[in-house]
């Protein structure tokens, strides 16, 4: 059985009960409601896969539905797609400007929602694949923080604070050449490849540390 869950939002009965018997049909669970209140409800309560909404709804319409759906942390692995009955370019350029994953335009077939679906199914899949292989590729850094001297430390911290290897130089009262040397050795001790590794590294350091103490801890400073 297919654990997928699907939020349907769409104000018309008959294509909302329509569209969600082809979606059970297809082996995915699926949720619906006319309105788009409702449906930011329900997206926080049961954190769907895919939200297909409707444009043209009463109260809130379906741009103002995605607009605080992204702005959720909740919700940010949630595929958007939107649904009307609008074939006008501009609607469909509003949409996808703003970020939606996809757009269907009625009438459609149950074969362009089910494929649309899969597609999305599809490039989520390879992006939580990626954000895994992400974090397998953090942690093995963090084994490997101990090899890191103060001095290295010291600019790795400054990194997560956002600061420039300028700024960091005038900071801790050294060359930039000292803190450029101090970052590749960084890099190579830790494993760290591509241009932005080291601060994607340091970034994600400081946001567990931070989860683990306090929002103004900084990262533990070397043992020797």
């Amino acid at each position: 059985m297919n654990n997928t869950l699907i939020l349907v939002i769409e104000d018309e009965k008959a294509l909302r009960e329509n569209i969600s018997e082809i979606i059970a049909h297809y082996g995915f669970r699926v949720i619906s409601t006319p309105t788009g209140e409702e449906g930011l409800t329900m997206a926080l309560e049961y954190i769907p896969e895919i939200i297909i909404c409707d444009i043209m709804l009463p109260g809130i319409d379906g741009f103002e539905v995605f607009a605080r759906i992204k702005q959720l942390p909740q919700l940010s692995s949630t595929a958007f797609m939107f649904l009307t009955a609008k074939s006008t370019r501009s609607d469909t350029r509003i949409g996808m400007n703003m970020g939606a994953d996809d757009y269907l335009t009625k009438p459609f077939t149950k074969e362009e929602l089910v494929n649309s679906i899969r597609a999305r199914l599809e490039k989520l899949s390879k992006k939580n694949k990626h954000q895994l292989e992400k974090d397998e590729l953090i942690e093995a850094a963090l084994e490997k923080m101990t090899s890191l001297t103060k001095a290295e430390r010291k600019v790795l911290n400054a990194i997560s604070e956002g600061y420039t290897t300028p700024q960091i130089a005038q900071k801790l009262f050294v060359s930039k050449k000292t803190i450029e040397n101090h970052r590749v050795n960084i890099s190579r001790k830790l494993n760290l490849s591509g241009p932005n590794s080291l601060i994607s590294f340091a970034l994600r350091l400081r946001m567990q540390h931070s989860n683990d103490h306090s929002p103004d801890s900084q990262i533990p400073p070397a043992s020797n």
